[in-house]
Formats: C-alpha cells, sequence, structure tokens
C-alpha cells in the first residue's frame, strides 16, 4: 500500500461518535494544548492493526506522507511505522555478530532516527510522542551510531564525541520552544531507564525541574518513578532529597506514587532545604555516564576511573547482578549490597595493579557477560569459603566465659583481639591490610589519624575506593568479632595461628608486633613509597612519625580501654 491508499482506508474507517470524544480527550479547544488537532475517530489498536499489515513492505520514503497528515490517527500511524522498523534493527541473531552492530543496522537506523528528529513537530500530542520516543530515540542512544558532527573515531558507539553527539541531539530538544520536542528529550529515558542507565532521566529531569507546563510536570515525575523501579530506588531518593521541597506538586506526586503511604507523606510535605550540591553527591556523579555503553567502561575503569566501576555495579547493571545474588542469598552472611561493595574492592585490589583481571578481557563488546559471569564465580567461592571457615564444633568454653554475668573477660578480649588480627590479616588484600593495621596503631598511639585523602592518594587510590575500602574493612572486622565472640572457630592457615598465638601470649608487646606487621604489610605495597613519604612528610610537619613508637614513653595497652575503643571505631 501507498501512503495515499492507507489515509484513503482509514478514512473510511471514520467513527463520528469516537471522534468527538477523543477530540475532547486531546484537548483540541481553543486555547487548549492540542489546539486545531483533527481526528477520525479510530482507538489505537485499529491504527496498530494497520500498521501490522503494511510497516514490513512500505517504503521509508513514504512515511513523511503519513506524518504531514492532518489527521491524528494517521500521523500515529507513520510514527508506528517507524517504530516497527527501527524496531527490526535492533534484534539480535543467532550469528556471532549481533544484527544491531552491523553497519546496515546502524545506517538503518540513522537513516531513521533522522527521519523521526525533522518531523519531531508532527509528534503533536502527548500520546503521539509517548507511543514512539522511547522506542526510537531511546533506544537509539543506547546503540552505536554514524551521526556526528565530529570526525570519525575508532572508537565506535562508545566514541566520547558520539555521546557528545547524542546529548547534543536531546539538548537541542530540550530547548526548544516546542512542548512536544521538550517532552521527548525526557520521554526517551524510559527506555534508557528500563535498560539500567538511570543518567539520561537524571539530566533531563533537572533540566526540565521548573518547566511551566503541567504535561512536562507529568513526563518528569513518571520518568523519574520508573528510573526508581528500573535502576535504583535510592537513586530516586537522592534526587528527592536535593529537589523535593522545588518541585511542582504534580511532578512530585507522580515520582513518588509507587512508594508507601507514610514515605510519600514525608516527600509532600518536605519543605526544607536540600542537601547541598557538591563534589559529592552521587546524582551529579551519575549523570556524566550519561549514554555510555557498558563495553565502554572498561577503558574508563582502566584509567582509574572508580566512581565508572562503582556506578556500573550499583546503578547500570544491579538487576541482573542481584538476580546471581539471589541464588546464593541462603548461603552468605552479608546483604546484597555489602556483597557488591566487596566484589567492587575485589576487582580493584585482587592484582598487582588496579583493575587487572580487565586486561584480560579480550573483546569489550564481552565485558558485560565477564563481569556477571566473574560476579557469579565470586559469590560461589565466597559462598564456600564462609561455608567452610567456620569450625562444625563450637567453642564451649568460650560460651560460657561470654555468658557470665562480668561479661567478656579480660582473656575473651585478648583471645578474640589475637584471632581478630590474624584473621583479617589473612583474609584481607594488601591495602585493606595496610588500612587495618594503621586504624590498629593510630588508636594505641592516641594520634589523629592521616586525612582519608592524603591517604588515597598515597594508596593510588580514588576517594570513593578508599571510602569504600575504610566502610567494608569495618564492617568485616565487626562481623569476624561477632562470630568469635559467639563461640565461632575461624580457620587460620599455620602462618596466621602462629601470628594468633604469638599476639596472645604476649599480649602487652601489641604494639611493636603490630608495627612489625605493618611494616611489613608497607612493602608488599605497590605505592610503598608513596606510602613512606607520606609517613616522613608527617614526621617533618609534626615533629613525630604517625606511627612510629617513643620509646621514651612505651606504650602500654590496657585492655578494656582498647577493647571499647576498637568498637567504637567499628561502628563510626
Amino acid at each position: 500500500m501507498t501512503a495515499k491508499e492507507i489515509i484513503a482506508y482509514m478514512e473510511s474507517l471514520q467513527n463520528e461518535e469516537q471522534r468527538r470524544i477523543l477530540m475532547g480527550f486531546f484537548k483540541t479547544g481553543p486555547g487548549e494544548y492540542g489546539e486545531g488537532d483533527e481526528f477520525l475517530g479510530l482507538k489505537v489498536p485499529q491504527t496498530r492493526e494497520v500498521v501490522k499489515h503494511v510497516w514490513k513492505d512500505f517504503p521509508l520514503s513514504e512515511v513523511p506522507e503519513l506524518l504531514m497528515s492532518k489527521w491524528h490517527e494517521v500521523r500515529l500511524c507513520g510514527l508506528l511505522i517507524l517504530v516497527a522498523k527501527f524496531e527490526r534493527l535492533t534484534k539480535r541473531t543467532a550469528a556471532k555478530t549481533p544484527l544491531e552492530c552491523t553497519e546496515e543496522a546502524i545506517r538503518g537506523r540513522d537513516e531513521i532516527l533522522t527521519m523521526y528528529l525533522k518531523y519531531a513537530e508532527r509528534a503533536n500530542n502527548w500520546d503521539l510522542v509517548d507511543l514512539s520516543v522511547h522506542k526510537i530515540l531511546g533506544h537509539w542512544l543506547l546503540l552505536p551510531t554514524n551521526l556526528s558532527p565530529f570526525p570519525t573515531s575508532p572508537q565506535g558507539g562508545g566514541d566520547p564525541l558520539k555521546i557528545a553527539y547524542k546529548q547534543q541531539v536531546l539538548d537541542e530538544l530540550a530547548q526548544s520552544d516546542n512542548l512536544w520536542k521538550q517532552r521527548m528529550s525526557i520521554g526517551c529515558s524510559w527506555k534508557t531507564s528500563q535498560m539500567g542507565d538511570s543518567s539520561w532521566c537524571l539530566r533531563y529531569a533537572e533540566i526540565h525541574l521548573h518547566h511551566p507546563h503541567d504535561l512536562m510536570h507529568k513526563a518528569v515525575g513518571w520518568m523519574l518513578r520508573e528510573m526508581g523501579k528500573r535502576c535504583s530506588m535510592e537513586l530516586l531518593r537522592d534526587f528527592l532529597s536535593q529537589h523535593a521541597h522545588e518541585m511542582p506538586r504534580t511532578m512530585l506526586r507522580y515520582a513518588i506514587e509507587k512508594m508507601p503511604e507514610q514515605e510519600r507523606q514525608y516527600w509532600m510535605n518536605l519543605t526544607s532545604n536540600p542537601s547541598p550540591k557538591g563534589e559529592g553527591n552521587y546524582v551529579s556523579k551519575v549523570i556524566k555516564y550519561a549514554g555510555i555503553p557498558v563495553p565502554d567502561f572498561v577503558e574508563l575503569i582502566l584509567k582509574g576511573d572508580d566512581e565508572a566501576m562503582y556506578y556500573l555495579l550499583h546503578d547500570r547493571l544491579k538487576r541482573p547482578l542481584h538476580e546471581r545474588y539471589e541464588a546464593y542469598n541462603n548461603c552468605l552472611f552479608d546483604d546484597y549490597e555489602d556483597i557488591i561493595d566487596d566484589f567492587f574492592l575485589y576487582l580493584r585490589e585482587c592484582g598487582r595493579y588496579p583493575y587487572e583481571p580487565l586486561k584480560r578481557i579480550k573483546k569489550k563488546e564481552a565485558f558485560e557477560t565477564w563481569l556477571l559471569n566473574t560476579f557469579r564465580n565470586y559469590l560461589n567461592n565466597r559462598a564456600e569459603a564462609e561455608g567452610m571457615g567456620i569450625s562444625s564444633q563450637p567453642n564451649c568454653e568460650a560460651h560460657l566465659t561470654i555468658a557470665g554475668e562480668g561479661g567478656v573477660s579480660d582473656e575473651e578480649k585478648i583471645r578474640v583481639v589475637s584471632q581478630l588480627i590474624a584473621y583479617a590479616h589473612q583474609v584481607f588484600y594488601p591495602r585493606g591490610r595496610f588500612i587495618f593495621l594503621r586504624s590498629l596503631l593510630t588508636m594505641l598511639n592516641k594520634q589523629k589519624a592521616v586525612p582519608n585523602k592524603e591517604m588515597a592518594e598515597a594508596l593510588d587510590m580514588s576517594d570513593l575506593a578508599y571510602r569504600v575500602a575504610v566502610y567494608r574493612m569495618k564492617q568485616n572486622v565487626r562481623h569476624f568479632r561477632e562470630r568469635l565472640l559467639k563461640g565461632e572457630i575461624l580457620r587460620l592457615d599455620a602462618e596466621h595461628r602462629q601470628m594468633a598465638d604469638s599476639i596472645n601470649c604476649d599480649f602487652m608487646r601489641l604494639y611493636p608486633t603490630l608495627f612489625r606487621i605493618y611494616l611489613e604489610c608497607i612493602d608488599t605495597l605497590k605505592t610503598s613509597t608513596a606510602v613512606k613519604d607520606l609517613r616522613q612528610q608527617y614526621l617533618e610537619e609534626r615533629g613525630f612519625a604517625v606511627h612510629e613508637q617513643d620509646y621514651n614513653r612505651p606504650i602500654r595497652v590496657r585492655i578494656p580501654a582498647f577493647w571499647e575503643k576498637m568498637n567504637r571505631w567499628m561502628t563510626t
């Protein structure tokens, strides 16, 4: 069928009664947002039936005639034909190269997108936008493209120049004077959120936060709600904590619609100032990863971008990772979020340099599959280790001591601390060991700790990676301590069993023992020179070395005080 034949057929189905209903529903009266729009009175299923029978053989060159029609339903037919043709070019096949990555498919999608943007003003009502934009423009944001005013780069679909062009396309729509183009810029994020990328939604929700039109309030709130459901509720709450007090009420109601009643009331009644925007704001950090395909995160991460890996694990790939975690949930001690933080540190710290395992990935396209398989193997190994790491026979004597009226005895505290230090040293990676030992020595020395930022730089870690490492180290130490206090016997190898026995037998010499282990730990770090230079810097600036003992005033370990201080440290 030609465009003229389709129009004639659809006109033959005209329904006057339904036409009057639709013209009222879509606000076509004077001064209303759909002013002047003309309807045939067809229901959407009727239009879809036409599309179903014609789209495969319908020439793309004929679509503009449908889009220029005065009839609302005919324009919808043209848009749905573009959707069907675009989706056909995104299907995966059994071949080794997915259809979506072939040059022919990329050219075809770019041609459809170009036509869609050229006639964007013809999608002049909310249903025309909402039924097409996420399936064409939204899907295009996640796929390789050859469209760009910039020079061609060998980096392909994840080329930063191509990402900049995609942002430019959406920015032009967002800054347009046309309401429907503006709605396209936020509505396309429905697809990106479905695929786990929250960055597009957050970027354009902020841009349209103070839009004057009610239809944009509904669209932004709707997209935020979908982002929270598909990507991260914590990310939605982070956005609301900054903007709920200034969001239009309709936008806010849509965004929190699926939350529990008590939480909805909290956000609706929030009138205080937002949490300050700044370098530490997670929403602003997520936005910068808008449109980057998963495979191209490899290059970012290997360049030292810890935030990219953290975002990838906690947001972009949260659903598939959580599905794998669920299979092991009953075999693991920790909650999902803590497991993910540990996995983040495992990927970063398990090699001779940060993210060494990523160097072994031969094809970037396989990165997501590699990461999910690595996580599954990590969970399997962790479940086996935690299952085997506890003696089947509890320490009955320890149970009796702890259960006594006097609480935990000094002898039991010494035993727990000795095994805790040895076990932590055994299971932590080198940087984790260093941070743990440094924290204990700082407590014993009663000196102010080196600032986190300087410590992170000395260890060649970003501030984010260092804070995660400290948090998870404390979580794990507290977990090990609770297991020991319950009478469980943690499995130590011969070397660390000897370390625990040595500390237990001569606990009053804990400081020199820890300091010796600490110096050995520094030597295992790739950044040992930077760490030693940092200690020397503090020696020169303050007149003492950070962890070196003052032999004129020997450090004496007071067991109750040290025990309480360590407990407070683990919970801060």
